[in-house]
């Protein structure tokens, strides 16, 4: 991810209000694709796992033509040793072709590299997302905003509609320089449609403050908590660090991206 944002992914507003209270829709074929992989690192093979990476997969991908690699870890809370990663994709046709490293690699050395990593790994999953850049709010100064908390929420079944209407109804106020999110949705994967919210913040002492919800909505914070009763069934939270010496692009996680 250019920014995880893995990273996962995003939720809503009022989502981290309720919770804390404690990539209307553009047309589909116009959305970015993006391919998450989370990868469960077995802790004796974790230097392994980074070389194959760094030495292998990155340049693999590179001379396929991808622009940009993001990878990120737990930060503190979860399973320190899973890595997830952020890539885009131009279309889905691309899987026909075996993806980046079928473009990449003959079949020989595609087989020996997926060896070398399953000998890493004790698990492997994988979902395409599509960010949605008129539910975020980003920023032209990313700088150190290398932290991602990311809330990830399931929709009610027919309440869609009604999710994105309160996104881009409330967008407007909470909009502003200390906001900074990207919404994702996945489309394909394991498990229940979810949506993604990925703040970014430069450190754990943002993070003990209130929200940048909370701090966007003020007083109103009930009353736009109380908009999504009955949309939202479930909410997960989790934070990632983004990993520089996994991922490549030539610039560091961009404010409101996973990427």
């Amino acid at each position: 991810m250019k920014r995880l944002v893995v990273g996962l992914v995003a939720a809503a507003v009022a989502v981290l209000l309720v919770v804390d209270s404690m990539p209307v829709t553009r047309a589909q074929e116009a959305l970015p694709w993006m391919r998450v992989d989370v990868l469960e690192v077995l802790p004796r093979e974790l230097d392994e796992f980074i070389e194959v990476q760094i030495e292998h997969v990155n340049p693999a991908l590179q001379r396929a033509g991808v622009p940009w690699r993001s990878a990120w870890r737990t930060a503190e809370f979860g399973n320190v040793y899973e890595r997830t990663f952020v890539t885009p994709m131009d279309d889905l046709a691309e899987l026909d072709r075996g993806g980046p490293l079928g473009i990449a690699l003959n079949r020989g050395d595609r087989e020996r590299l997926d060896e070398r990593v399953r000998r890493t790994i004790s698990g492997h999953r994988s979902y395409a997302l599509r960010y949605r850049p008129e539910l975020s709010v980003e920023t032209e100064n990313p700088g150190g905003l290398s932290l991602a908390w990311i809330t990830s929420l399931e929709v009610a079944p027919g309440r869609l509609a009604d999710w994105q209407a309160f996104m881009q109804q409330r967008l407007p106020q909470i909009g502003g320089d200390s906001v900074v999110f990207g919404v994702y949705e996945r489309y394909l994967g394991a498990g229940a449609a979810v949506w993604q919210l990925v703040e970014n913040h430069a450190s754990f002492t943002e993070l003990d403050r209130p929200t940048i919800m909370q701090r966007a909505l003020g007083e109103r914070t009930s009353n736009v908590a109380a908009g999504l009763a009955g949309v939202v069934l479930s909410v997960e939270r989790t934070v990632l660090r983004y990993d520089p010496e996994l991922s490549f692009s030539g610039t560091g996680p961009e404010g409101g991206r996973f990427r």
